[in-house]
């Protein structure tokens, strides 16, 4: 035998729902900052680009005048040495292309975040309103059943009845409202998954 259903159980979930839209704005909140410290460090990382942008031009002055001492023997620089130079300022360079598309990657990355924290208290604000009319349809069930047992006038029932219907289109409209939200919600969470697949493959091996 299935259990009754009372109004205090639809009175739950509309509770529920209320407590779930208030901790997902929290959870959004969490997001904003991580994004800030995320972008925090692509702009700490983008200065130590620019430190190893000038030691690689001191680098390349070195290998100029190591290339104008290699002409003459007795200075004791060899190509070899020249050559192994060359790869240490390659390398370097290499670093700095590096870290700079790891930087982009988090710049884009938080970008993305900003959407989505903007999507997921949009839904929180919808989940709200769609429990309050929730709530609302099951307070005029109760007012009907009051209503029945005093013996009011059916026209007064009748009043109610058609109150009902105009707050269960409004119900109906509101659900379509929060699906489509959260479907925008999953496309936004589908494109930061792809951004963060995007920044690992950007990560080399450089301090």
């Amino acid at each position: 035998m299935s259990p009754i259903i009372t109004h205090e159980d639809e009175k739950l979930l509309a509770s529920l729902d209320v407590d779930i839209a208030k901790q997902f704005k929290s959870l959004s909140k969490n997001i904003k900052k991580i994004k800030k410290r995320e972008r925090k460090l692509g702009e700490e990382y983008q200065d130590y680009t620019k430190e190893l942008k000038a030691y690689v031009r001191i680098m390349k002055d070195k290998e100029k005048q190591l290339e104008i001492l290699a002409r003459e023997k007795s200075s004791g620089v060899s190509q070899e040495e020249i050559d192994e130079y060359k790869k240490r300022i390659q390398d370097e360079t290499d670093k700095i292309k590096m870290i700079e598309g790891y930087y982009d990657r988090l710049k884009d990355l938080a970008l993305a975040k900003e959407t989505i924290i903007s999507t997921m208290r949009e839904y929180s604000d919808l989940l709200k309103d769609n429990s309050d009319i929730r709530e609302e349809i099951v307070d005029l069930g109760l007012d009907i059943e009051k209503a029945k047992n005093k013996m009011v006038a059916a026209g007064k029932i009748s009043e109610i009845e058609d109150e009902i219907k105009d707050v269960e289109r409004e119900f109906e409209r509101s659900k379509k409202e929060l699906d489509k939200k959260w479907s925008q919600l999953e496309d936004e969470r589908a494109e930061v998954n792809g951004l963060w697949h995007a920044l690992k493959d950007s990560i080399g091996d450089f301090e």
